[in-house]
């Protein structure tokens, strides 16, 4: 899902938590949400490819432009 359609769930209350986690290419970070129904929802560009962040931080701003104050980081 897009950050706007991520917005939408985190205004209805939909999205509990953000986590940041190592991807599977080498090197980079995905961002990911676990929704209150269970399961997760991975951050995505309108292409619906998953987002691939070089460093923690660019990660944590797009957590946190859904909504989230704090984002947890899942270590490798």
């Amino acid at each position: 899902m897009t950050i706007n359609e991520l917005r939408h769930l985190y205004r209805e209350q939909q999205l509990i938590e953000a986590i940041i986690e190592p991807s599977a290419q080498e090197g980079s970070w995905i961002v990911e949400f676990r929704h209150a129904r269970g399961g997760l929802v991975l951050l995505t560009d309108s292409h619906g490819e998953e987002c691939h962040y070089m460093n923690l931080e660019l990660a944590s701003k797009s957590a946190m432009a859904v909504g989230f104050k704090q984002v947890r980081v899942e270590a490798k």
